[in-house]
């Protein structure tokens, strides 16, 4: 394959299975009703469907697989889905997410590998946007997830590589909060907090540049973390103190 190193040595550290049909023989799981309409809107996305699970069978259930996207890499496609669906799902609900790695042949895709439950999303199973990164040497995902919960609004980042014949999260020892407002917990205009970030890693380290805004004004601060095998470790700055108080943990 022609895929980063990560996600080469985790595919061929197993075998491959070349069949939608898990080893089990076990019916693949119903997808979310409201999923047809993206199924048949997307026929790259059905296709990647098709070769992970077979024909998809759809249900008006709220825990079921809702395809979020497929990502490209170099000759593998990644398919990643979530057990919740998201139209549906209940204040407060975290999805698991799950991935199915896919080989690129002529006239579609060979199924390699899943990655079941790996990750969450946050609040209502809402996935803000999904990336194809690379961490290092190794092939990765970007999700940004979030939602509201008692009028707290907030959006977070996760980072998970391909590595140690697996899929790696990389953790910072706590959320990496991109967004966050308290608006809808505030009773008091003066103690609306607002808080948005961007981000970008390079050079093996993660970089979060944040601009926070209350009733003092505007202003901006940077933190940067270097990248390890399964950490991110604080290099430089900090992250605003007003974070908790804009997401509602403290």
């Amino acid at each position: 394959m022609s895929i980063r190193t990560g996600l080469t040595v985790t595919l061929l550290g197993f075998a491959v299975v070349s069949s939608p049909a898990h080893a089990s023989e076990r019916p693949p799981p119903p997808f979310c009703q409201s999923a047809a309409p993206k199924l048949k809107a997307d026929g790259d996305l059905a296709q990647a469907v098709r070769a992970a699970f077979g024909a998809p069978t759809f249900a008006n259930q709220e825990k079921c697989v809702y395809p979020l996207q497929a990502l490209r890499y170099a000759d593998v496609d990644v398919l990643l889905t979530q057990n919740l669906d998201p139209e549906t799902a209940c204040h407060g609900c975290q999805a698991d997410l799950s991935a199915v790695a896919l080989k690129r042949i002529p006239g579609g895709f060979k199924r390699l590998r899943a990655f079941d439950a790996f990750g969450k999303t946050g609040s209502f199973g809402a996935v803000v946007s999904i990336s194809p990164i690379a961490i290092g040497t190794d092939d990765g995902i970007a999700i940004e997830s979030g939602g509201t919960f008692q009028g707290y609004t907030n959006v977070t980042l996760d980072l998970y590589a391909f590595r140690r014949q697996g899929m790696v999260r990389l953790d910072a020892g706590g959320q990496l909060y991109l967004q966050g407002d308290n608006e809808g917990a505030e009773t008091d205009a003066a103690k609306v907090l607002t808080i948005d970030a961007a981000w970008s890693l390079s050079a093996g380290e993660l970089a979060i540049d944040y601009r926070v805004s209350d009733a003092r004004g505007k202003r901006q601060t940077r933190a940067v973390w270097t990248v390890g095998e399964t950490q991110l470790t604080l290099k430089s700055g900090a992250v605003p103190s007003e974070v908790g108080r804009a997401v509602g943990s403290e």
